[in-house]
């Protein structure tokens, strides 16, 4: 009867544990990130995020994804904006909503020329656009761990509104899971410092309000005492 309770409270730790691991995505997490607005006008504007062709550099290990595979990886990601705060539009239907409106099949086109197409019609389509870098393991300092920029640009303008940087951990399995879960972090912490734009936008506005309050007290103050 005790070997049997302690089997059942064995059994319980591993599915509680399982469910734990789940839902907080990758045991071990994704790795240290790191981010920084660049126009907080432009972030303010962001409704519709478009995905850019990503770029890979360094080699490939085994199990990771192709290059090809990344934009979907990354629309998948969008999965964690459960409340659908944003508007996504896949690499995909950029590239068919190109090819309808010019008779242009980017997807045929060397890198350097579909960017150039892709860059002149996104702002038909989107607020702005992700460019996804993948480094694996160029930098000196970081040895091989894999890094993955995010860099989001204006889709009029193309001057860049936002980076993100994802340092993934030595130990990490470099498979599609891991690129799905960072895109996941990518997206959440993209709305996140939306909002924090938005909360010191106001708090901006607020202070100007004060201090334009306070000045006109202060004027009505001396001109009162001048009478």
């Amino acid at each position: 009867m005790k070997k049997c309770l302690q089997l059942l409270l064995m059994l319980c730790i591993l599915v509680l544990g399982a469910q734990s691991a789940f839902a907080g995505g990758l045991l071990g997490g994704t790795g240290v990130s790191e981010d920084r607005v660049y126009d907080q006008d432009g972030m303010l504007k962001v409704k519709t995020l478009a995905i850019a062709a990503p770029i890979y550099n360094g080699p490939k290990t085994e199990g990771e994804p192709e290059v090809e595979d990344l934009p979907e990886i990354l629309m998948e990601g969008t999965l964690a904006d459960k409340k659908g705060v944003l508007n996504y539009i896949s690499y995909r239907d950029v590239c068919q909503n190109i090819k309808v409106a010019k008779h242009i099949d980017i997807l045929r086109l060397d890198r350097k020329k579909a960017f150039a197409e892709y860059k002149e019609a996104i702002g038909k389509y989107a607020d702005a656009y992700v460019v996804v870098t993948v480094s694996n393991g160029t930098s000196a300092n970081d040895g091989t761990r894999l890094n993955i920029f995010f860099d989001v640009y204006d889709a009029n303008t193309s001057k860049v509104i936002y980076a993100y940087r994802k340092l993934a951990p030595k130990s990490a399995t470099r498979d599609t899971l891991l690129y799905t879960e960072i895109a996941k972090d990518f997206y959440t912490d993209f709305i996140k410092a939306q909002d924090k734009v938005e909360e010191d936008k106001e708090k901006e506005a607020k202070a100007i309000l004060k201090m334009e309050k306070d000045a006109a007290k202060k004027a009505e103050k001396e001109a009162a005492k001048s009478k």
